[in-house]
């Protein structure tokens, strides 16, 4: 009998490898057949890694592969008993495996339960279709609601942590937080910004996920701003002796001269946001941090007027999570 420990059932079983009259030699046989059979198993982790080769993949934008990669460390990481949920063989993959993991990274996360949802997802359909397993444990598994996030940076606060992005060693960080407010842009938009955008009467925004691009008008902080971006590039390329990106995109690495990305811009965002915590303990000051996002969400609260022609939602729900203030009204009876 050969004793194991079953990944699936999280206990351990016996398996009979040979026969009572078995000989020694035969034993041995049988013994390193089932490790060599143990071996080849298909994990998570070899159906992952597997997906991460094809052109499927690659053909994903370098974020989203960043994305994955994430989702990809932290299943196979997890623990399921003594054992590693990557480990777990796909052939004991069930619905119930897919949603256990699902409910215990919520206890954590429920954000990051359902991107890591997401991803399972994607495994198993890209498996499914290619005939690597006989059907997909993750169809059917909802994710998990998430109430929408309502907050609202206040005026100190944004001022606060502005003042310390313009004392930083990133020259991109005060100009883009001050370009997602006022044109209630997201992180993506932001650096998805060219010389192209500017137009004669303002400044054209491309908005992502669904809502209507529009233009925000020119105002002499607007100008500076675009002013003091192009003027930066400029000497970054210079010094570099690099030419101008074919793309002439706004905002580009001292380092490489090359278009800044997302996770460099996030990753620049959280040293400044430990820097503003640490400055504001040390000053006994009062200070609320808040996300990049949530420069978005200041701009169309504070925005007068038609917020949602302001902002490009295409819906009244959509903007209800952007505007999150309460409105002030006047008393019953004054005008």
């Amino acid at each position: 009998m050969l004793d194991y420990w079953d990944i699936a059932t999280g206990k351990w079983r016996s398996k009979k490898i040979a026969g009572s009259a078995a000989k020694l030699s035969e034993i041995w046989q049988s013994y390193e057949a089932n490790q060599v059979e143990k071996q080849s198993a298909v994990t998570f982790t070899s159906l992952s890694s597997e997906f991460q080769k094809t052109i499927d993949w690659r053909q994903l934008s370098p974020l989203t592969q960043t994305d994955y990669i994430n989702c990809h460390n932290t299943i196979i990481k997890a623990n399921v008993g003594d054992a590693l949920f990557g480990d777990i063989e796909i052939v004991h993959w069930t619905v119930g495996t897919v949603r256990r993991y699902r409910d215990f990274r919520a206890e954590e996360s429920r954000s990051r339960a359902n991107k890591e949802l997401a991803y399972i997802k994607r495994i198993f359909s890209w498996a499914y279709a290619y005939e690597k397993v006989a059907f997909n444990p993750a169809k059917g598994i909802s994710k998990l609601t998430i109430a929408a996030r309502q907050h609202y940076a206040e005026a100190d606060d944004y001022q606060f942590l502005l003042q310390v992005a313009k004392e930083s060693a990133y020259w991109y960080m005060p100009i883009a937080m001050e370009l997602a407010y006022l044109c209630r842009m997201r992180l993506s938009e932001v650096l998805d910004l060219t010389d192209a955008n500017a137009l004669p009467e303002g400044l054209l925004i491309k908005r992502r996920k669904g809502s209507r691009d529009n233009i925000v008008a020119w105002t002499k902080q607007l100008s500076v701003l675009w002013q003091a971006a192009q003027t930066k590039r400029a000497e970054i390329l210079s010094r570099r002796k690099q030419p101008m990106p074919e793309s002439r995109c706004l905002f580009v690495s001292e380092r490489t001269g090359d278009k800044i990305t997302t996770s460099t811009l996030q990753t620049a965002k959280s040293r400044i946001d430990k820097q503003a915590k640490a400055k504001a303990e040390q000053l006994g000051q009062a200070y609320t941090h808040f996300t990049f996002h949530d420069l978005k969400r200041k701009g169309v609260t504070d925005t007068t007027g038609n917020k949602q022609e302001a902002s490009g939602h295409r819906s009244a729900a959509m903007l209800n999570t952007y505007d999150v203030k309460p409105i002030v009204v006047k008393a019953a009876g004054e005008k």
